[in-house]
């Protein structure tokens, strides 16, 4: 049920999750108009807040109760997407398989859950078409990793986005752009020269901790899909391993460094995106400062 729900989220605000992944875009030579800046994590937050409250409006207009979500499900929730590298986070959640489970057990006895249900299935699916819109036609971009990527332009999503961004076409087209970006930036990373050589040294390294793998994100995939006492035992020692020989051979810093040349070079190939998305994000400042502002004296 979690991931059900978070997967409308992620189609909702992913734009606010994305952004903050990224760097702030260097200034521009004279004579040509400053680019916008990127946001706050409150003003993401505040952002957020004011969507899902818009959300929470629009249902109850249409007949149906929705709970608002927060950005960040967990505190000690973390993304890694060239591997564990914090060590201290490492020996405290392992990868991460505690905190999911935390997640998902508060997800099944949320009262979203228990009211979904209690809702027989033409209801339930009623629900989906007021939340998401009927189909997923109306908004279209192109998706930089290939492909197009599609959304209703009706629904309640859809209305939040209007109320707040104005221009539905323009800040889905953007925000999209923005969010599908770390994937291919991710990508891009993982076929640098310089990742695979320092990739080769914790291979090296972890497989002389008793831990053998070829890449850390593999690693940790094979990790959690392996269930059970035993399984959950290990996560500790392996991520932690990880962690560690991802500090010691260079490999943490390795991708750091590429991570923020990368991110450099795709805002540079995608400036009108990142531009659009984030003077919309500013622009849309003081309506959700009001729409939080009265759900707050209400």
């Amino acid at each position: 049920m979690r991931r059900r729900w978070s997967a409308v989220v992620t189609v909702a605000c992913g734009a606010l999750l994305a952004v903050a992944a990224w760097t702030a875009l260097p200034a521009d030579g004279a004579g040509q108009p400053a680019p916008a800046r990127a946001l706050e994590t409150a003003e993401l937050d505040l952002l957020h807040t004011a969507g899902e409250l818009l959300v929470q409006e629009c249902m109850r207009a249409e007949g149906f109760s929705y709970w608002p979500v927060p950005r960040v499900p967990h505190p000690d929730l973390r993304d890694f997407p060239y591997g564990v590298d914090d060590v201290d986070w490492a020996r405290g959640h392992g990868f991460g398989r505690r905190i999911e489970q935390q997640l998902d057990e508060e997800a099944a006895a949320s009262p979203r859950a228990r009211y979904q249900s209690g809702l027989p299935p033409e209801r339930l699916e009623a629900l989906g078409v007021a939340l998401m819109g009927p189909d997923a036609k109306g908004l279209a971009v192109e998706n930089p990793g290939g492909g197009t990527l599609s959304h209703s332009d009706r629904g309640c999503v859809t209305a939040s986005w209007r109320q707040l961004y104005g221009d539905v076409r323009l800040w889905f087209g953007a925000s999209e752009t923005v969010k599908q970006l770390g994937a291919v930036r991710t990508g891009r990373v993982g076929q640098d020269p310089a990742f695979k050589t320092a990739l080769a040294g914790w291979s090296e390294c972890v497989g002389r901790r008793g831990f053998p793998a070829e890449h850390p994100v593999r690693q940790r995939d094979e990790q959690l899909a392996r269930k059970g006492p035993a399984a959950e035992a290990e996560d500790v020692p392996v991520a932690t391993a990880q962690a560690e020989c991802a500090r010691s051979t260079g490999l943490a810093d390795t991708a750091q460094d590429l991570h923020r040349r990368y991110s450099d070079m795709i805002r540079a190939e995608h400036g009108a995106a990142f531009d659009a998305m984030r003077r919309m994000q500013v622009a849309a400042l003081p309506t959700a400062r009001d729409v939080v502002a009265r759900h707050a004296g209400s």
